[in-house]
């Protein structure tokens, strides 16, 4: 059963980060941690997904999902990754976007990788001592924490003229893009952590915050101390 809405206490965690997509980055992403003196008994990271394509450390991205240190939540990559056998147009878009790697692989090793892509949750929220995070990956437009999960529960459902919250977490750029009386700030979460969208720096909209910086193409990595 996939568990798509992921709760953790991080109330007994030493210290949180979030970091937003690592795009095959593997050695950047070790590089930082360094920097901040990351606790790899105590400490947690979170990431905005897209572990994959782009850099060329993708394999050792994915191993990430091994360690108790490291959760992420999915990404449109991983979701082309999950999606591709079933779907000629989604795999023509993953290969001309950096999935190249993936297909270079044997099916088996695709298969089993995809299997892990599909246990990824899409929605990570984090319960601090003295507030509640959200970590999605792309976007989110409904007004209310609570709301949204209810609504991701519902799965990528096809309604004319309206799109679900389980396609705007994972392709999403609304929020960012427009910045208009459209959105809100989003009720029942204090703060929610996104990538996808490339910024120069951390960019705050509302009560969400834009971290993907473009690791595979400026070799940078934000990484924000939430505890």
């Amino acid at each position: 059963m996939v568990e798509i809405v992921k709760s953790i206490d991080g109330q007994k965690i030493s210290s949180v980060y979030i970091v937003g997509d690592l795009h095959g980055c593997y050695s950047l992403l070790m590089q930082e941690l360094k920097k901040i003196d990351f606790d790899f008994e105590n400490d947690l990271v979170i990431c905005t997904g897209d572990l994959v394509d782009r850099g060329v450390e993708n394999l050792e991205c994915i191993s990430l999902l091994d360690q108790p240190w490291f959760f992420t939540v999915r990404g449109n990559h991983e979701e082309m990754c999950i999606r591709s056998p079933h779907d000629r147009k989604i795999k023509d878009i993953h290969a001309r976007n950096g999935g190249e790697w993936f297909y270079q692989l044997s099916s088996r090793k695709q298969s089993e990788i995809s299997s892990r892509f599909q246990q990824l949750p899409l929605v990570i929220e984090v319960q601090l001592g003295h507030k509640k995070i959200g970590v999605v990956h792309a976007d989110i437009d409904i007004h209310d924490w609570n709301a949204f999960k209810q609504d991701i529960m519902q799965g990528d459902y096809k309604i004319s003229g309206v799109t679900s919250a389980y396609s705007n977490a994972l392709w999403g750029r609304g929020r960012i893009r427009q910045q208009s009386a459209h959105y809100d700030s989003v009720e029942n979460i204090d703060e929610i952590y996104l990538g996808h969208t490339i910024v120069k720096e951390l960019i705050k909209v509302d009560n969400c915050y834009y971290i993907d910086v473009g690791s595979s193409f400026t070799k940078k990595l934000c990484i924000v101390k939430v505890q």
